[in-house]
């Protein structure tokens, strides 16, 4: 579906609300409370309330209401549902213009690992259903044809079903190991809509970086503001298999000198499986220029056999208050997937966050590409979606 390219500035947890990861402090900002710059698992962060601490006496959110909720042992059963409308195509998850569209209908399941109440073990699974689906599934396995095994073979028309996430994760309070299929932790945007501030994904997102792996994770905290993380991986976006033997090193740190200031790199090295060998690093900058506003910017360089591809992309986000909230989003990106020889697509986003509960995010967007790898190079790209958290 990829043909050979597919693979969390997640202002993201802008995004939703509540779930169960460690609280956020007040005084981090959007940026930093996205799930890559945490490496934990994208998905289970839903807090987008607390990035912007701005009240102004008229935004009163309440709580998150839940079908479900947290037992007293620390279980969780919650999600969510993206359906959207898009007048033009981008082919970055948004590839069918002019339809009401079901994104994804995420559901999950979570008993976090929690050493502070004596549970240093849990585990995680997530499933989802929609038109996202066929993207997300282990599109890494098998090394020619369609992808086979897993949850590859869960397609109905252009819907599918797919398991992106299926782990057992120890926790001592300083280090946490997850085993099994996770999240990437590499990227400001993530996979789960939920976690994005924007409706559409970066070409960087979708073509340069990986979704998923299968193997292990851990991140340690070696000194206060400083987290390195590691893992081994059967390649990219495996659902426990290995394409032509596979077989990844994920690594990186995380750094956060100031209140205001996170700085990040990580790296996948060695053989992708399905994508070849090489190398990709991603660095991250976020600063909290003020209390309302917040900027963020990512490079990536990828060398992996005859794909080299390179990409920065700028996010600026002004936030109102906790209702509501405007961003911006450039990015430059080239690669040799498209045409002869390397060559370049640009992209400029305008977007806003509207949350009339604590349950709801309305995301309209305007959206211009240009260069190699565009669709509609030049033409305006209008999109709206709404996510409901259950």
């Amino acid at each position: 579906q990829q043909a050979g390219a597919q693979a969390s500035l997640s202002d993201t947890q802008k995004l939703t609300d509540d779930v169960p990861n460690p609280p956020t402090n007040v005084n981090q900002s959007p940026l930093e409370q996205n799930k890559p710059l945490s490496v934990n698992s994208n998905a289970i962060n839903e807090d987008y309330s607390s990035y912007c601490q701005q009240n102004d006496g008229r935004c009163n959110l309440g709580e998150v209401k839940r079908i479900f909720g947290t037992t007293r042992n620390g279980l969780t059963i919650g999600g969510f549902n993206q359906s959207g409308y898009h007048n033009r195509n981008t082919n970055t998850f948004n590839n069918r213009r002019r339809e009401g569209n079901l994104h994804q209908l995420w559901g999950y399941i979570d008993q976090a690992a929690d050493p502070n109440a004596g549970r240093n073990l849990g585990f995680r699974i997530d499933g989802l259903y929609g038109i996202d689906a066929q993207d997300i599934q282990a599109i890494g396995n098998s090394p020619t044809g369609a992808p086979a095994g897993w949850d590859n073979s869960w397609d109905n028309g252009s819907f599918g079903f797919a398991l992106p996430q299926a782990y057992v994760e120890y926790d001592n309070s300083d280090t946490n190991v997850k085993i099994g299929k996770f999240l990437s932790p590499i990227g400001f945007e993530s996979i789960p809509s939920v976690e994005n501030f924007f409706y559409s994904r970066t070409y960087a997102r979708y073509y340069t970086e990986p979704f998923s792996h299968t193997g292990l994770l851990a991140q340690r905290e070696i000194r206060p503001g400083v987290t390195a993380i590691g893992g081994v991986t059967l390649g990219w976006n495996t659902g426990f298999d290995q394409t032509d033997n596979g077989f990844n090193i994920l690594s990186g740190v995380r750094f956060k000198p100031t209140d205001r200031v996170s700085l990040g790199l990580t790296a996948s090295l060695g053989d992708t499986g399905y994508r070849g060998s090489g190398v990709l690093q991603t660095a991250t900058a976020e600063v909290r220029l003020t209390d309302k506003v917040t900027w963020g910017l990512q490079g990536d360089y990828l060398n992996l056999g005859p794909n080299d591809e390179l990409g920065l992309t700028n996010y600026l986000f002004y936030c109102h208050n906790k209702c509501f909230s405007v961003g911006t989003r450039l990015e430059w990106w080239k690669s040799d997937q498209f045409g002869n020889g390397s060559q370049s697509t640009g992209d400029w986003t305008l977007g806003a966050n509207w949350r009339p509960s604590a349950n709801v995010v309305i995301r309209p967007e305007v959206r211009a590409d240009w260069g190699a790898a565009a669709v509609n190079v030049g033409d305006p790209i209008v999109g709206i979606d709404a996510i409901f958290l259950f």
